[in-house]
C-alpha cells in the first residue's frame, strides 16, 4: 500500500511539470499541440496566443507570437507531439484573458488575426 501511495505521489508531482502548447496550422507552418517537460511557471494549456493577449496594445503582435513559440521550444522537453487541438488553443486563450480588459482582450485577438494567428 505505501509502494502504490509513493508511485502516485511520484506520478502527481512530475504531472505539475508536463504542460502543452498548442500551434495553429497556417499556409506557412504546420499546426500542433507538443505536450513537453517545463517548469511549473507556465501554462497549462499555452499557445501564441494565450501568451500575448495581456501584451501591451502599442507592442509589435508578431514579435511576441514568434518569441512565445520560440521559448517554448528553448524552455522544455518535448514528451509527444500530436494533432491540432482547437479545445487546448481556445482554452489557452480563455485561461489568458480572464481578469483581463475584454475590450484590451478583443483588440489584440484582432492583431493577432491579422497574421494568421
Amino acid at each position: 500500500m505505501r509502494v502504490l501511495a509513493g508511485l502516485v505521489l511520484m506520478l502527481l508531482f512530475a504531472g505539475l511539470f508536463v504542460r502543452s502548447y498548442t500551434l495553429p496550422p497556417a499556409p506557412d507552418r504546420r499546426g500542433g499541440t507538443t505536450i513537453a517537460l517545463a517548469w511549473p511557471d507556465r501554462a497549462l494549456f499555452g499557445s501564441p496566443r494565450g501568451d500575448c493577449v495581456g501584451g501591451p496594445e502599442d507592442e509589435a503582435v508578431i514579435a511576441c507570437l514568434i518569441g512565445s513559440v520560440s521559448r517554448f521550444r528553448a524552455e522544455t522537453m518535448p514528451l509527444v507531439q500530436l494533432p491540432f487541438c482547437g479545445t487546448c488553443y481556445g482554452l489557452s486563450q480563455t485561461l489568458a484573458s480572464l481578469g483581463r480588459d475584454e475590450k484590451a482582450v478583443q483588440a489584440k485577438l484582432a492583431q493577432m488575426a491579422r497574421f494568421g494567428w
